[in-house]
């Protein structure tokens, strides 16, 4: 019988690692890309204005992708054949989509406008691309990685290092200043606990993924409270675009707040549209309701007034939206500046306090032999 070929064991191993287990392969190679999102948003814009079928869409453009992007669409193509609405489908198969699209996705599927909102969701998602540092996973890694790699130095120091030195200086009778005390222990019990770390940031991870799924967390990390409590203002370019796509669509602008009150994943959110949208039952004006619940400026109320009156209503919208947009990622860079710099200082000082410790009992032992 013939031996078979290196490359025929390769495809027999392949064919073994992707076999499914519990409707699922069990390697999921590579990541999902911003760029990946991009491509089917517009994709489903384009599929969705010209009534073509999405299904025949997806799978043609399946063909050409691999990996765990590859599963992704096939998963939304089976949730789509079965019967599923694109939103729900959408909601149900993670990173598939920008998550600053999905809630005018949602929205644009309530309100009967989900191709206008897909079309303005490729379009924001775009000028974010090229308009705001994309920094906040890159800043977490170089956080994670310089805290990794400190504590690793520190775990070698302890393990290593630190018991010879403890041997020379008792050999010498010179007593340790406290604070080479304190720093020697701190080493020790780095070395003796070493995997705490480890096993912290294991519960961490199980810890967000169940916060994910009770919906306490938002795009993977920010508490559902900070837009739905703290700063509903972070929801507004989200609202007032989808507004403009209610005002494009010459749909009234009371079924819109209906929309946004049913729609909403954040609990607490969804409160507060609920109550905009009772104020506005009650004929107060829907612009001074989104001020009264923190979500619009006195000055942005008033603007909206006008062109109301005026009726240029949907730019207004859209132009404020991008505005307040713009500003929140100015504070957020800004407060990136800042806070970098302190990091480095506050590092700097850690490492300062070690040197500093290390070395005390040198004086002590030149002093001693002086």
């Amino acid at each position: 019988m013939n031996k078979p070929s290196r490359f025929q064991s390769l495809d027999q191993l392949w064919r073994w690692g992707s076999r499914p287990i519990f409707h699922r392969p069990r390697w999921f190679l590579g990541r999902v890309t911003h760029s990946q999102q991009m491509a089917l948003l517009r994709i489903l814009a384009v599929a969705t204005e010209k009534q073509l079928s999405l299904i025949d869409v997806l799978e043609a453009f399946e063909k050409d992708i691999h990996g765990r992007w590859r599963f992704q669409v096939s998963r939304l193509i089976d949730l789509l054949r079965s019967g599923v609405p694109l939103a729900d489908a959408i909601e149900k198969v993670p990173d598939l989509l920008p998550s600053n699209a999905f809630f005018l996705i949602k929205a644009g599927a309530e309100s009967g406008t989900l191709p206008s909102a897909l079309s303005l969701a490729a379009e924001v998602c775009m000028e974010q691309r090229s308009e705001r540092v994309r920094t906040s996973t890159g800043v977490l890694l170089y956080i994670l990685a310089v805290c990794l790699v400190l504590f690793m130095i520190m775990l070698f120091i302890g393990y290593w290092i630190i018991p010879k030195f403890k041997k020379i200086f008792y050999d010498f009778n010179v007593e340790l200043p406290s604070l080479t005390q304190r720093i020697i222990e701190a080493f020790d019990l780095a070395a003796n606990y070493f995997w705490v770390p480890i096993v912290a940031i294991f519960l961490l991870w199980i810890a967000q993924k169940i916060l994910i799924r009770i919906r306490f967390l938002e795009n993977g990390w920010r508490p559902a409270f900070v837009y739905g409590l703290i700063y509903p203002r972070g929801r507004a370019p989200d609202v007032l675009r989808f507004l403009h796509v209610t005002t494009e669509s010459g749909r009234p602008l009371m079924g819109a707040f209906e929309t946004l009150a049913h729609t909403s994943s954040n609990r607490l959110l969804a409160e507060r549209f609920e109550a905009i949208l009772q104020d506005v039952h009650k004929g107060n004006d829907c612009w001074t309701a989104l001020h009264d619940y923190s979500l619009l400026t006195p000055s942005e109320v008033r603007l909206l007034q006008s062109a109301q009156r005026a009726g240029n209503l949907s730019w207004a919208l859209k132009a404020i939206a991008k505005s307040i947009e713009r500003r929140i990622n100015y504070r957020m860079m800004l407060l990136r500046e800042y806070l970098e710099p302190a990091f480095i200082v506050g590092l700097g000082a850690l490492v300062g306090i070690i040197v500093i410790g290390l070395f005390l009992p040198l004086v002590s032992v030149i002093s001693s032999q002086a």
